[in-house]
């Protein structure tokens, strides 16, 4: 006698056209109209074979080949998955093909090119019947089928979200190493480039010294790229470590900007202090939260015009001191509001030096001392930049 086929599909249509060919071949042909029927049919009669259709009621056929292959009893029966190009635009998935066999199906036919379905299920059984329990497995109501079916997706979850982690952690270790590998060949080339400006190996030209300056320059941002991506890694893997003590926010902004005086200077920019020396101190990083300020104002030099105005702004809220580094520059729309924080995401489309991680960074710096950060922004009105950091206990 011949393997017997169940063919799991909502078109009758399909069942009439590739029943009538399997039965005409000798194959016993048993029939479900959705995905529950479907596991029913398998668990009372066990088929040889089931043709799956994708897109099926009650539940798809993804799920139906998914949880009859995590069953020991059933998961030798072959399975071949059954879609049609002009329902392409229903799936779920990009590549119906490719995730069919993802998720343990036997083989794939497409439903509008197969000639005679019964031709197209020969090459499974050419090595013979796989081994099948010989009394069939104890039936399933709807509600076991759903809460196995659920047990199975939570259990595939953490398996993924398990995978994902660890190739994280190694992309994470990848980046960190290989930017280290990076420190100490800028260290040697920057410190030949300033040998060589400073006219140590000999007489520089003009155009050797423009030549000189414009590596340099490059040089400088290669470095804080790597610089950036090691803060990046160590954050990400959890292994950056702050060391807290009281700081001085306001203190910490003058130490900031007398760093970018020259800068300033050449902007002609107005830098406003909106803050009292008596502020009360918050419990952080101060090196960290040096970054964090740096980060922020550079954005204010790199796209604000000359002659602009930043405000640095204190406040004491509660709990917490609130800082707010505003400009009015050009602003951003909301679009860019909702990105700017995202890694190697610039928040305009003008060509400007910078790594795309300093606001990313800043972030996660932030999150670290249990703050909040933020930007508001108009086109054309200037953009602000808040933090909120706790002031911790005893400020």
């Amino acid at each position: 006698m011949k393997p017997c086929i169940l063919i799991a599909d909502d078109s009758p249509l399909i069942h009439r056209i590739f029943g009538e060919q399997l039965e005409t071949a000798g194959y016993p042909v048993i029939h479900a109209e959705d995905g529950m029927a479907a596991i029913s049919s398998v668990l009372s009669h066990l088929p040889d074979l089931i043709l799956l259709d994708v897109h099926m009621p009650k539940i798809n056929g993804y799920q139906v080949c998914r949880l009859l292959k995590d069953n020991p009893d059933i998961y030798s029966i072959p399975i071949v998955m059954m879609t049609s190009k002009f329902s392409s635009s229903l799936d779920i998935v990009s590549d119906p093909r490719n995730w069919s066999f993802q998720i343990g199906a036997d083989g794939y036919v497409d439903k509008d090119s197969v000639e005679n379905i019964a031709e197209s299920i020969k090459p499974f059984f050419t090595k013979g019947p796989k081994n099948k329990p010989q009394i069939p497995p104890k039936p399933m109501t709807e509600m076991e089928i759903l809460t196995a079916l659920s047990h199975l997706l939570d259990k595939q979850l953490y398996l993924d979200v398990t995978k994902l982690k660890e190739l994280d952690d190694r992309k994470s270790a990848f980046v960190a190493n290989v930017s280290h590998e990076f420190k100490s060949p800028l260290g040697a080339i920057k410190g030949y480039l300033t040998n060589l400006h400073l006219g140590v190996y000999g007489t520089v030209s003009e155009p050797q010294r423009q030549a000189v300056e414009a590596v340099s320059r490059v040089v400088d941002r290669l470095n804080r790229l790597v610089t950036d991506l090691l803060d990046l890694a160590q954050i990400e893997a959890g292994q950056l470590k702050l060391k807290k003590k009281p700081v001085s926010l306001g203190e910490l902004i003058d130490e900031m900007l007398a760093t970018y005086f020259l800068e300033i200077q050449k902007k002609e920019m107005k830098i406003v202090k909106d803050f009292t020396s008596d502020l009360p101190n918050i419990v952080g990083d101060k090196d960290r939260l040096m970054q964090v300020l740096i980060n922020l104002f550079s954005n204010c030099l790199k796209y604000t015009p000359n002659k602009s105005t930043v405000t640095f702004r204190l406040k004491p809220e509660q709990h917490d001191l609130r800082l707010e580094v505003e400009d009015n520059g050009p602003g951003m729309s909301a679009d860019y509001l909702e990105r700017i924080f995202d890694k190697f995401e610039r928040i305009t489309t003008e060509k400007r030096e910078g790594t795309g991680l300093g606001l990313p960074i800043a972030r996660d710096i932030v999150v670290l001392h249990d703050g909040k950060i933020w930007a508001e922004s108009n086109a054309g009105k200037g953009t602000k930049f808040v933090v909120v950091l706790p002031m911790g206990k005893g400020s």
